[in-house]
């Protein structure tokens, strides 16, 4: 029986303590794909998102495609199966971020998704980019939670654990289908653990972390704060600015002209994200390889 290959054993049930109870909350299970792994590099193709309670059906749900406003890789559409054609004429993050956000509501919940880093990264960025405050929600990882709570199982991926604990096979790598699978598998897992009964219960266990939280954040030094300065307050005063910027290939003899969008990091990497209208498509730009950087007239 799946219950027998937990791995909380009696003698480390956790501690009865008041708290925020699970089975009062609102629970969000939400899931990504994407035109790649690098939220900052790639775009989101698809956000969908189910409501439930434990114990309970689902509430609401939350799916759209996204346009990413370039192409998608054949070897990511190959994963996912999202495909340009069928993206052509989705909504953009401009208009979903906000209905997603509003579909989140401002009742208490909190988000769960599997790997959830992977998911809240491209959720920050995506909120970043249309100059949002993330909201300072709690998310859920059960990913981190499986490693904590389930055995007897050969890796944890979402297929594997949606096999072990006998649910419905369905979908995978689509974003509403593999909601349902996080909703589901978490729902099994605090089944088979009724003494984890608050929130805070749960802390312990790793799985836990904030949509609004910081990374650990590089000052910005030199030609990098020059830049930063310049590029915020073209953001703050509607401008254009022009730039000669240093990619991988030969360099510009000339400028581009960027209408600039907003100020992301990641990783200690300082990034521009901007509207080309050298391609006439937003793009992101590595700030410490800008070589110069002014007000377009």
């Amino acid at each position: 029986m799946v219950d027998s290959l937990l791995k909380v054993n009696a003698h480390e049930r956790p501690a009865q303590s008041a708290g925020t109870k699970l089975s009062e909350l609102d629970f969000i299970a939400f899931d990504v794909e994407t035109t790649g792994l690098s939220a900052i590099a790639c775009k989101l193709v698809e956000l969908s998102a189910v409501r439930f309670r434990l114990g309970g059906s689902e509430m609401e749900i939350f799916s759209h495609l996204i346009n990413p406003e370039c192409e998608i890789p054949p070897e990511v559409t190959r994963i996912h199966g999202i495909t340009d054609a069928m993206v052509k004429d989705a909504l953009t993050t401009r208009e979903v971020i906000p209905e997603f956000l509003k579909f989140v509501g401002d009742k208490p919940c909190v988000l769960v998704a599997h790997n959830a880093p992977f998911d809240v990264g491209f959720l920050k960025v995506a909120v970043a980019r249309l100059g949002i405050s993330v909201p300072a929600l709690t998310v859920l990882d059960t990913l981190n939670l499986s490693r904590a709570l389930v055995d007897g199982v050969m890796d944890y991926k979402l297929k594997t654990l949606a096999q072990h604990f006998e649910i419905v096979d369905g979908d995978y790598h689509r974003a509403l289908a593999d909601s349902h699978h996080v909703r589901h598998i978490f729902g099994k897992i605090m089944a088979a653990n009724p003494d984890f009964t608050t929130l805070e219960q749960l802390q312990d266990l790793n799985c836990l972390l904030s949509l609004n939280e910081q990374e650990a954040s590089v000052e910005p030094t030199g030609e990098v704060a020059l830049h930063i300065n310049v590029i915020r307050a073209a953001i703050d005063g509607k401008q254009q600015l022009k730039m000669i910027y240093l990619g991988n290939g030969a360099p510009p003899r000339y400028g581009r002209v960027v209408t600039p969008i907003a100020v992301l990091e990641n990783r200690g990497n300082h990034y521009l994200t901007a509207l080309c209208h050298q391609v006439d498509a937003e793009r992101t730009f590595r700030i410490d390889r800008i070589k110069s950087i002014q007000p377009h007239s």
